[in-house]
């Protein structure tokens, strides 16, 4: 059907954003275990898994009706499978509003400011013929992705915490993630490179392919950095070592990236990392 990707398990994966909900999940999973109390944050974990397949499967559902649903490998997936998607998308969406329902007055003043960033930056804002708006920020397209990623992952489990946070406690863990998320950010713009508006001015746009594989090492070594003290501070020894191996793999593919659309490269592997770290550490914490 697409010729890029034959089997129908990976399609699922990719084409369905299951593997980039499970990341969602797996990251805000990851937080809740370093809380007084995690059950609430678990139970938003299920909510964002569910909520983040529900956002993009409607995402994607929208464009159905375009010229480039004929283009897209994973828009003529989408539309092979339209009305399955279409219950799949309703179920979910239904599912993580049950679930966030009565999370929601504790988490709507970190929530909304996302998602309103989110829709001012990929909506194109024209005035006179220019472009205008947070789309025209340079570098800012990485940057936002990181940012939101990691308030919903960090800032929005740690509110949930029975034992109220301090406020300083939430925006440090959370600028902790946001190294991790940036980098992997960057090689999806090294991805992106050769189809990317050059007003986006993303950092392989304007340092190139080798300058920006050097700031995703860079970004990747502080992450591993803070994981590793954050972790040593607990007593978690043992997961202070398991957590490299998913930064080992981080750094392997940040070796590899290249300006091509693989779609198994990137959207197994490297969105794979968000899963790959916290599991790794998970397996510490459970050995230490």
């Amino acid at each position: 059907m697409d010729g890029s990707v034959r089997n129908p398990v990976l399609r699922w994966l990719i084409y369905g954003h299951v593997l980039v909900a499970l990341a969602v999940g797996a990251q805000s999973w990851w937080t809740s275990l370093f809380l007084h109390e995690g059950a609430l944050a678990r139970r938003y974990a299920v909510a964002a898994t569910l909520g983040g397949f529900a956002a993009y499967g409607v995402t994607r559902l929208a464009r159905m009706g375009t010229k480039e649903a004929h283009e897209y490998a994973n828009l003529k997936w989408y539309k092979a499978n339209q009305r399955t998607m279409y219950v799949l998308v309703g179920l979910a969406g239904a599912a993580a509003f049950l679930l966030m329902w009565p999370l929601w007055p504790r988490i709507w003043t970190i929530m909304l400011p996302m998602a309103a960033l989110t829709f001012f930056y990929v909506t194109p804002f024209t005035f006179r013929g220019r472009g205008i708006g947070l789309r025209e920020v340079p570098f800012l397209k990485a940057l936002l992705i990181a940012v939101v990623w990691s308030v919903v992952a960090v800032a929005v489990p740690m509110r949930l915490d029975p034992v109220e946070q301090a406020p300083m406690a939430i925006i440090g863990f959370t600028c902790m993630r946001v190294p991790l998320i940036l980098a992997l950010a960057i090689l999806f713009d090294i991805r992106d490179q050769p189809t990317d508006d050059p007003a986006l001015r993303t950092v392989p746009l304007v340092f190139g392919v080798r300058g920006a594989k050097i700031a995703a090492f860079v970004l990747l070594a502080i992450s591993a950095l803070f994981e590793v003290v954050f972790l040593h501070g607990l007593g978690y020894t043992a997961a202070a070592l398991t957590i490299l191996v998913g930064y080992i793999f981080g750094f392997v593919l940040t070796a590899l990236a290249k300006p091509v659309r693989d779609a198994v490269f990137y959207a197994i592997l490297v969105d794979g990392v968000m899963i790959a770290v916290p599991l790794c550490g998970w397996v510490g914490v459970v050995l230490g």
